[in-house]
C-alpha cells in the first residue's frame, strides 16, 4: 500500500483569455478513495480534467501522480511519450463527446 496520495493537485489554474477556467484548484486523491467533479455547465470541470490528463497544459500549478510502482511523477515534467503510456496503463478517461465514424 502506498504511503503518498495517488494523486496530488496543487494550486491549479487556467485561464481563456480574461475566463478563469480554474482557479487555485487544490485537492488529494487517496488510495480507496473516490472523487466527483460536479458543478454547473461553463464551470470549468472539463478544463480540470484536461489539465489533469495533460491534454491541456495549465497556467500555473502542479499535477503529482503516484504510478503503480509507487514513483511520483510531476505531469508537467515528464515526457509526452511517458504521458501516452500513462494513459495507455494508469489512467483512465472518458471524452464527454464521441464521435461516432
Amino acid at each position: 500500500m502506498i504511503d503518498m496520495p495517488v494523486l496530488e493537485v496543487k494550486n491549479l489554474n487556467k485561464t481563456y483569455g480574461r475566463i478563469a477556467a480554474c482557479r487555485d484548484i487544490s485537492f488529494e486523491l487517496w488510495p480507496g478513495e473516490v472523487l466527483g467533479i460536479v458543478g454547473e455547465s461553463g464551470s470549468g470541470k472539463t478544463t480540470l480534467l484536461k489539465c489533469l490528463n495533460a491534454l491541456v497544459d495549465a497556467d500555473s500549478g502542479n499535477v503529482t501522480y503516484c504510478s503503480a510502482d509507487g514513483e511520483a511523477k510531476t505531469l508537467g515534467a515528464i515526457s509526452e511519450a511517458e504521458q501516452r503510456k500513462l494513459s495507455r496503463t494508469e489512467w483512465a478517461y472518458v471524452h464527454q463527446h464521441h464521435e461516432m465514424g
